[in-house]
């Protein structure tokens, strides 16, 4: 019966959420002595555990589709963003990490207790949760300033538009200022006054 530690799987599901390829497959947590918690490929007794997913234990990832340039150039991107903030011996472990798990059983060795691969990319996770929380915060620094920016060329496009039916109606306006009465000649001058200042 296959079993591992629960480090194990935070380090898999960290894996995941960087676009690793692999299969699901059907794992089952179960509750242990002394408030432990053990994992299985097989139901727990009396249907007391919880069915959660996992990569596969055992033989290389399956071929999958290619990602179309855009997506692989904002993958890469990315994954470059993220080595970055990484010191230079979590990046190391993370790339061995990473390579174990493309290799032949590699994801059933890094499941051992002892495997140096998988104690070395744990020592990381403290660094690798501090540079995921850093990208999310530079993501959502980036959406912002897109939205200020969309914002701002909003309110450019609609005082243009504002302006474009101001003068409009001033040269209307000036057109038949001959038959306009006194009031109507001052609301053309405020109208005047008002392009001057606000759309120029």
């Amino acid at each position: 019966m296959l079993k591992f530690h629960v480090k194990h799987l935070m380090l898999l599901s960290l894996l995941s959420a960087f676009l690793l390829p692999a299969l699901a497959q059907k794992m089952y947590r179960c509750p242990g002595a002394g408030g432990s918690t053990t994992f299985t490929d097989t139901p727990c007794a009396a249907g007391s555990g919880l069915e959660v997913t996992v990569k596969p234990s055992g033989g290389a990832a399956p071929a999958q589709a290619k990602p179309d340039p855009q997506t692989r150039g904002a993958m890469d991107k990315r994954n470059a963003e993220y080595n970055a903030l990484l010191t230079p011996e979590c990046r190391r472990a993370r790339e061995a990490f990473m390579a174990k798990t493309q290799q032949k059983d590699g994801v059933q060795e890094l499941m051992k207790e002892d495997d140096p691969i998988s104690k070395a990319w744990s020592a990381c996770t403290f660094g690798a949760k501090e540079a995921l929380e850093k990208l999310n915060a530079q993501d959502r620094a980036r959406v912002d300033a897109d939205e200020r920016k969309r914002n701002e060329q909003s309110r450019i496009t609609q005082r243009k538009l504002e302006c474009a039916t101001k003068q409009k109606a001033l040269d209307d306006s000036n057109a038949r200022i001959k038959q306009l009465s006194e009031q109507d000649i001052r609301a053309v001058a405020a109208l005047t006054a008002d392009i001057q200042l606000n759309c120029r």
